[in-house]
């Protein structure tokens, strides 16, 4: 059994929101699926030692090509504005302003290293905007960079990689990360991953290198690769 001395960093802040959720959610529902996702244990795929990420954003606005944003700590507030413009929830922050822009595609990827025996040495899981809830972090936790959380549900294989491999490509995954001070080029890491289900299997029409999913508006019709929604 770990110890307070023995864990890592994402263990310890995984323990902490464990034990006082209310102190990140602040009043926002925790949900059985949130409490299940950071009791989750360890999937086989994943190796937890490796460094794993949220990586970027791709986003595209209607009439223009598809942008990516690296989710640095430069860019961490800009990654969270775009993601509440876009239907994510994010609390304890202060307000962000509701969206003006017109994104037709969105979506978060998430850089996950692999076991050795899972087939592949990395790969991709991505989901929409809609999908993630980005909570500030308590100041006990730490004074000058308090430790913020981040749940990102329904993620879907998004790297070919990734697609080839039916233990992964057929399910959904929750994904717990936070934010520790831990690295400036990839803050937000990965310490708790789960699987939430069957996952759907569309297919991918666009013929977009990036496979990155959309935001669909009605009226355009599909836009960019359509993934699970």
């Amino acid at each position: 059994m770990q110890t307070q001395c023995t864990m890592s960093k994402g263990d310890r802040a995984r323990r902490l929101l464990r034990l006082h959720p209310e102190s990140w959610f602040r009043g926002y529902t925790i949900e059985e699926r949130d409490r299940a996702l950071l009791d989750a244990d360890n999937v086989s795929f994943v190796d937890y030692t490796a460094g794993n990420y949220v990586r970027k954003l791709f986003h595209m606005k209607r009439g223009e090509q598809f942008g990516e944003t690296d989710w640095t700590v430069e860019a961490d507030d800009d990654c969270k504005k775009k993601v509440a413009q876009a239907g994510g929830a994010i609390v304890g922050y202060g307000p962000f302003p509701d969206s003006s822009i017109p994104w037709v595609s969105m979506t978060v990827n998430t850089k996950i290293k692999c076991a050795k025996d899972a087939g592949t040495s990395w790969g991709y899981l991505s989901t929409h905007p809609s999908n993630i809830r980005i909570f500030r972090g308590p100041p006990n936790t730490c004074p000058d960079h308090p430790w913020d959380a981040m749940i990102l549900r329904d993620c879907h294989t998004n790297s070919s990689n990734f697609h080839r491999i039916d233990q992964i490509a057929s399910r959904k995954w929750d994904i717990l990360a936070m934010k520790m001070c831990e690295d400036y080029d990839h803050p937000w890491v990965v310490v708790s991953v789960k699987d939430a289900g069957e996952a759907a299997r569309p297919e991918r029409d666009c013929n977009d290198a990036h496979e990155c999913g959309c935001i669909r508006d009605p009226n355009d019709g599909p836009v960019g690769p359509c993934g699970p929604r």
